[in-house]
Order: structure tokens, then sequence, then C-alpha cells
């Protein structure tokens, strides 16, 4: 491998022309790609397109919230969204489509599927824009073959990424927010291009819907508006005024966009400043970078963290690697076509978000990097373009797929919660006793998935729920102030409440020990319930490993 400051694509001046004859015949430049390159093509999409609904067992906590705030519809569901720490975009078009579909949970999860799939043609056509774009004076043939791959590249990718396929099968806003990246995206190319008032319209409703969507997207437009101000004043200097004037219509759209997200503004202030994330800890700059990459491969599964180390080599090679007429990877700012323009934006991206969370001291979750996500499959499928020689490229590019497969193998038979165990001895229990039962929910969080996976069942009037520390509505977590209150809280005196309420009845306690900012506090209720009751049995044990849920336990404690 060599290393330079203008390495090309292409061949430079003094390039031997049998070597580049000999490349382009190799398959370089203008092959015919094999049927069975276009078939392994089909299939891995197919595969992808499938794995999206495949059925993924009942409804863990953030999708349950998910489902049971959107069912409030309209004003109630902003509302119930103040006290939980989202903007209300997706919670409004889940009402609609539960309206249409149903509200099981694979009806529910198909919208993200829906997008997800959308997301797929979009990702071939932002691949293969990203070369055209940067054509020059390259030869019409190579440009083709080049913006073909990068397109087919960028549309794999997107089909089998597990980051993607998890996120389009679960009932959260991210497959959403990732549609909307590419749709954002496309539209600034084409205003970039040639600037028109019906794309700066499309970037401005698009970066709208963004910002209702999720509040990440406010690091991703603003480092989009600094880099459009940026080549702005670039394009300037150069007397390109065409460019220019382009670039300031990026900028001005996004303020547009600023502008509509203002009626939400006064309630993401109220958020931050109340709800926060008592459920984790500020992280490193560096943590960022790497919790990234492995979850975007497929979490913690080691072949997909394996491969995600190829998938940031192919990352370089997308903002400065190019293969020279003799076949030879080269490095160097100046390569062409590359992706830098959106390396930046992705760098710029990460860089606010951290200084936020670290200014908030919140934590930070992998699912947030939805709005950089699509950028970064387009730097890849540049980066894995850029090898010219077909064996080795379509031989890395098998390699990485089936490290994404394994980790797709490894999402479809994840675990995410114990709620419909739970439930189903819940339901066993309830129709054995005389009267319904109570059910002891501790700590709160774990309410809405089991009340949603009874409700399921039908069961939903079988038995009495009542949730830790507030002996409240189990279909909602009250996030304001959550850490203080849980603090306060005495359970022993919460315990005797319950058991009064209890009565004479049977008494089914679902804990999960040591959770986060209630440590000792499950356990403390549990030692309230013997002393009362008696020694409890066990209907179900917690489970070794939960994905997005910490392990649950059913107790049955019997009236005296």
């Amino acid at each position: 491998m060599t290393t330079t400051d203008d390495a090309r694509p292409t061949g430079r001046p003094g390039d031997d022309d049998s070597t580049t004859a000999r490349a382009d015949h190799a398959g370089a430049v203008g092959a015919e790609t094999p049927w069975w390159v276009r078939a392994g093509v089909a299939a891995a999409v197919a595969l992808g397109v499938v794995a999206r609904f495949v059925p993924r067992g009942e409804l863990w906590l953030d999708e349950a919230l998910s489902a049971n705030i959107a069912e409030l519809g309209g004003r109630a569901a902003a509302e119930a969204l103040r006290r939980d720490g989202h903007p209300p975009l997706y919670y409004w078009i889940l009402d609609a489509w539960s309206s249409v579909v149903g509200d099981s949970a694979w009806a529910l999860r198909s919208l993200s599927g829906l997008f997800g799939v959308a997301a797929l043609p979009l990702a071939w056509l932002a691949g293969r824009r990203l070369v055209e774009r940067q054509a020059g004076a390259a030869r019409a043939g190579e440009v083709a073959q080049r913006a073909r791959t990068t397109a087919t590249a960028a549309l794999v990718v997107t089909a089998l990424l597990p980051f993607a396929v998890r996120y389009s099968s679960e009932t959260r806003m991210y497959s959403l927010v990732m549609l909307l990246v590419l749709v954002g995206y496309l539209l600034v190319d084409a205003h970039l291009r040639r600037a028109r008032w019906s794309t700066g319209v499309g970037i401005a409703l698009t970066g709208a819907a963004l910002l209702w969507s999720h509040y990440w997207s406010l690091w991703l437009l603003g480092a989009t508006g600094l880099g459009a101000l940026g080549l702005a004043w670039w394009s300037n200097r150069r007397g390109d005024t065409a460019r220019r004037d382009a670039a300031l219509g990026v900028a001005a759209a996004l303020v547009v966009a600023g502008i509509a997200f203002a009626p939400w503004l006064p309630t993401m202030l109220y958020q931050g400043a109340n709800t926060g994330t008592p459920w984790g800890d500020p992280v490193r700059p560096a943590t960022f970078f790497v919790l990234g990459l492995i979850y975007l491969a497929g979490g913690a599964v080691a072949e997909p963290q394996l491969v995600a180390y190829l998938f940031t080599g192919l990352l370089v090679l997308g903002v400065a690697g190019a293969t020279n007429s003799r076949g030879r990877i080269e490095l160097g700012l100046r390569v062409r076509p590359n992706a830098q323009p959106e390396a930046a934006v992705v760098l710029a991206t990460m860089a606010l978000a951290w200084l936020a969370a670290f200014a908030t001291r919140s934590a930070f979750a992998a699912r947030y990097l939805a709005v950089l996500v699509p950028i970064a499959v387009l730097v890849a499928a540049l980066g894995l373009s850029a090898i010219r020689d077909d064996r080795w490229r379509r031989g890395l590019a098998v390699v990485l797929l089936t490290g994404f497969a394994v980790g797709i193998v490894a999402e479809v038979d994840r675990g995410r919660t114990q709620a419909g165990d739970v439930a189903d001895a819940v339901v066993a229990a309830a129709a054995e006793a005389d009267e319904p039962p109570l059910l002891f929910v501790c700590p709160d969080q774990n309410g809405p998935s089991i009340e949603r996976a009874l409700r399921a069942r039908g069961a939903g009037d079988a038995v009495d729920i009542v949730t830790y520390p507030a002996l409240g509505d189990p279909r909602f977590v009250d996030w304001v102030d959550y850490a203080a209150r849980n603090a306060a809280a005495d359970p022993a005196s919460i315990t005797g409440a319950a058991l009064d309420r209890a009565g004479g009845r049977t008494v089914l306690y679902a804990f999960t020990g040591n959770y986060r900012t209630l440590e000792g506090q499950c356990e403390a209720v549990l030692q309230s319930l013997a002393t009362v009751r008696g020694a409890p049995a066990v209907l179900v044990p917690p489970a070794e490993r939960n994905e997005d849920e910490p392990a649950i336990e059913l107790l049955r404690f019997d009236p005296r």
C-alpha cells in the first residue's frame, strides 16, 4: 500500500497503457456483472427484507411505552411525552398505523419494517449520486461502473446491516429517522447540483420531520448547516456564485426546519431539565465511536464485532482511498471520488452530540446513531468500490455480509423481554385463584411490557396490577425527577400499602433486583412480603440473559 497526497482512481500521466488495459480487462472498468453476483445481491436484499418482519415476541419496555403513549393520540400523547423524553411525530404516525393494522406486537413493529424497506432504494440512489457528483473529467464508462458498484454496495449493506435490521423490527422511531436522513441527503445533493424551490422546501420539511422525530437530529442538522455555510464561503472565494447560492439555500432551509420545531422547544427544554437519562452515565468521546461500530455490526455477537474492523477499514477507504491503474491501493486527501464531506458531517455531528451530553451529564445509547448510520453506510460503500479488483472486492463483501448475517440470526434469536413468560404464568395463576390476584411489579420499568403482554392474551382484567414505587398505572413510567423520587421511596411502607390493597387475595410479585436508581429496594420489598405472607413459590425464574430488559422473576405469595 502506498500513501500519496494526490492519488487518483484513474491513471496518472506516465502510467503504462498496457497496465491500464490489463486492469480494465480484469474487470475494473466496464465489465458486465456475472449472473451469480446479481443473484447474490438479490438474495441478500431479500434476506434483509424478510428479517425486518420476522416475529420477535413481546414488546420490551421502550416498545411498550411507545405503543402505550401512541394509543393516547394527539395532544394526550404529546402531554405524556412531556414526562417521557421524546418528540411526538413517530408516536402520532404509530397511532394512525395501529388504527388500521391493529395493535399486536408484529403489527406495530411492521411500521418500522416498512420504513426500513423504503430506505433500501434510497440507499442505492444515494450511493450512485455520491460518485456521480464528483465525476469531473473522468471517463464516462469508469464513472458509470464505479457508481453502480457503490450503489449496489450501499443497497446490500443497508439491507443486511444488523443495526438497520434491528431497528426496522422495533416499535421505535429509529427506522423512521434513518429513512428521513436518506431523503434529506438526496434532497441536499439535488439542491447543490441545481438550486430549486422544490428541493429547498423538501429540505426544510425533511429537517423539520427529523427534529420532530428524535433530538439527535439537532446535531446532524447543525453539522450540515455548518458544512453548508463553509461550502458557501469557499465557493464565494472561488467565484462560483451558483454553488454559493445553492449552499446558502441549504442553510436557509435548515433554519426554516428549526423554526418549524420551535413550538415543541419548551417541552424539549422541560424534558432536558427534568427527565434526563437516569439509566446510564455519560461516556468519553472514544466510546461514541467504539460502541457505535460494535452495535452497528451486531452488538455483543463476536462475528459481527470482528467484521466491524473491516467496516472501519472501508470507512477509511471511502474518505481517502483509491486504486491506481497498477491495482495498488493509495491513500491521500485528494483522491476522487471521496466521501470527505460526508465524513466531516459525521464527525461534526458526533462532536456536537458529545459536547451536549457532557454539558448535561446525559447518557449515550448506540441507537441514537441512527441519524448517522445511513451516511456511514455510504462512506463504507464508496470505500468498497475503491477496490477495483473484482475478486478482492467481492471477497471482502462476502466476508462483511457473512458477519452481518450472523448478527441478524443472533438478533432474530435474541430474547428482548421475559414479559411473555411472566404473562403466561400470571394467567395460569389467575385461573387457579378464587379472586383476581394482585400483581405487584418492581420496579415500574417492568410494568409496560408485562401489562402489554397480558393485554395481548386478553387477560388485562384478570389481575390487578400496581407498580413500585408509586403503585400507579403500569402502562407508563414517569421519568420526571426519577432518580430523586426513587431515592426517597420507603419499600416497607409501599409494600404495606400494596398488601392493604390485596387484602385476602393472592399476591404475584414480578421483580428485577439491583435496578439502577433503585438498588436494593425491590429486594427489600421481597423481604417485607415474605415477612407478612411467608415463603413464596417461584413461578418464573430469571432468564440467564436478556439484551434489552434485565431478567424478571415472578413469585407467588398465597394468602395466610
